[in-house]
């Protein structure tokens, strides 16, 4: 019996499903609240947005914890912090049954679960919190103990490293893979097939930068074999292919080592070892600041600067081609022209054909974005034998109609590098070393699993558009309204999985300068993304053999420094 309340009901929910916004865009006024320095109202616009025990519950306990760490409030930052490490634990180790509410409707309809690099700066700012913790510790006891939280969550970063390592084999290990006889002819034949990237060189396989504020927790700990250890790691890290990666700055490898060589010098015992070390691994100049560190105290700065960028979705329409046995898949671009052009070259770069020819002679004269209007944006898949299976389960007679899937991609802006960050201490000028890349990490994570994400697309779009065309067949006008109804329902609800940290930093920075005893104004100028700006000051005591922090936390449209960002915590014990 055809029942119209229940038609509008499917309506009404087709017009939900429709109306999704993308994950930035739900949490968009939280964000900009942070950057001005509004915690509170942040907060609060987050716990609006997200639900704690929800799909979002990762999320909303990662967004409020970092919203927390830049109020200064870092007990608070660590409880919410905790609850994400339990959380992230929890659906990592177990699979969640919400495959087929995800398959009916979309990804932001199921669970978020963390990218492994999200996991890992999860205990990254708990370590951090405990260390600011430490440094504003009134007792030395208190300072104890917030360093000890520090340590702990040091080693818990390092086993969830291990682990990613682990399973996704280390850089020496990829090193010595890609000199085999039989990966050279592998990559000629990516190449040859239009595989554009080399997907083993952009995964996630360990975090330098995570090992290197290792080191610095367990130096202020006076633990320094063990920073030592942790340093040389991150050093090794750096050089064996971590740098280069993630378009790091080289002086970063350079710094890595230098700090390695200062704690065989604490900690005694490698008076044979260091010189020659120093000698291989350090610039004359680096070689010369160890005399330095020696007889004075220094300043070490950490600058987590602007914001990870947004996952934006953008559409593909998919149609059967009779003649050839083929599915034709081509971009549905929208927006302005420069959103269009970001389609474009996600699209170009990740899923179009490609003549090979023609894509190395434009890589080679660096002409890619005149290519990428050139060449025709289309992927065509050859079926062969499954075209059969396809027929018998209804899908080439959907797709003679078109059939449009929604899959995540990051824009052209968001591949570009902040500009420099310039330290300014009694009037002589230092510039910061970039020694980490978040928007990196998240881009190459997102290249790694664009062709799951397409494939996950098209089987959501098909088993929708299936039901709907089952829905038709069982005749009656009420059937073929409820298949017409159901055929919109499945192509207006088509959305991508957009979710992700958002208020993590874009790229982190350091720079470690050594000063004598005594008071020092200190200031640091940063060019961030789009043109902006930052601007922020303070004064630091020094004292010998010991080391202060600053950490600054730069964004753009920023009216103020928040007052607990802006000061210089002394580390020292």
């Amino acid at each position: 019996m055809f029942r119209p309340f229940r038609v509008v009901t499917l309506i009404l929910f087709t017009l939900y499903l429709a109306g999704c916004a993308t994950y930035g865009q739900d949490v968009r006024s939280g964000l900009a609240l942070a950057q001005n320095g509004q915690f509170e109202q942040a907060a609060s616009a987050i716990e609006q947005a997200l639900d704690p025990k929800g799909d979002d519950r990762l999320l909303y306990y990662t967004e409020l914890g970092v919203v927390y760490h830049l109020a200064g409030d870092y007990e608070k930052s660590n409880r919410l912090l905790a609850s994400a490490e339990r959380i992230a634990e929890d659906l990592y180790t177990k699979r969640i049954g919400d495959m087929l509410s995800v398959a009916m409707s979309n990804p932001r309809q199921g669970v978020y679960r963390a990218a492994d690099f999200e996991r890992v700066f999860i205990n990254y700012y708990k370590a951090l919190n405990y260390f600011m913790m430490a440094a504003n510790g009134q007792t030395r006891a208190q300072k104890e103990r917030a360093l000890e939280g520090a340590r702990v969550e040091s080693r818990r970063m390092d086993m969830i490293l291990r682990s990613i390592e682990h399973k996704q084999g280390s850089y020496q290990e990829q090193a010595d893979k890609e000199k085999s006889m039989f990966s050279k002819l592998m990559r000629i034949f990516e190449m040859i097939s239009g595989e554009i990237i080399d997907k083993n060189k952009i995964v996630y396989r360990n975090d330098a930068f995570g090992h290197y504020l290792a080191g610095v927790i367990y130096e202020q700990h006076r633990e320094y074999d063990d920073a030592r250890v942790a340093y040389q790691k991150a050093a090794s890290l750096y050089e064996g292919g971590y740098q280069q990666q993630y378009g790091l700055d080289s002086n970063m490898t350079e710094q890595a080592w230098f700090d390695t060589i200062r704690m065989m010098q604490e900690a005694g015992g490698w008076k044979n070892e260091w010189p020659s070390l120093s000698r291989s691994k350090l610039s004359k100049s680096k070689r010369a600041q160890l005399r330095d560190f020696k007889r004075n105290g220094h300043l070490l700065v950490i600058e987590h600067s602007g914001l990870v960028p947004e996952r934006d979705e953008m559409n593909l329409m998919l149609h059967a081609d009779l003649n050839t046995r083929e599915v034709v898949v081509s971009p549905i671009l929208t927006g302005n022209q420069q959103r269009q052009l970001d389609q474009r070259f996600w699209f170009f770069a990740l899923y179009a054909d490609k003549g090979i020819k023609d894509v190395l002679s434009a890589a080679y004269e660096e002409r890619m974005v005149p290519a990428i209007l050139q060449f025709g944006l289309v992927k065509r898949e050859y079926l062969g034998p499954l075209w059969g299976v396809a027929d018998g389960l209804g899908l080439v007679n959907v797709l003679k109609d078109g059939m449009r899937i929604t899959v995540p991609y990051y824009r052209l802006s968001d591949f570009t590098r902040s500009g420099a960050s310039t330290l300014k201490v009694n009037g002589e000028s230092q510039q910061l070393i970039l020694g980490q890349s978040v928007s990196n990490l998240a881009i190459q994570q997102q290249l790694l699993s664009a062709s799951r994400d397409m494939q996950e697309a098209m089987a959501r779009a098909a088993f929708k558009n299936l039901s709907a065309a089952q829905a038709a067949s069982l005749g009656g006008d009420a059937s073929a309204v409820l298949g017409f109804i159901g055929k919109i329902a499945a192509n207006a609800s088509s959305a991508a999985e957009t979710r992700n940290w958002l208020l993590l930093p874009k790229q982190i920075k350091i720079t470690r300068i050594a000063l004598p005893p005594g008071q020092h104004a200190v200031s640091l100028a940063s060019e961030l993304s789009g043109g902006q700006s930052s601007l922020h000051s303070t004064r630091v005591d020094i004292e010998a053999g010991k080391m202060s922090v600053w950490k600054v936390r730069s964004f753009a449209h920023k009216r103020a420094a928040p007052k607990a960002e802006a000061s210089v915590q002394q580390a020292g014990l």
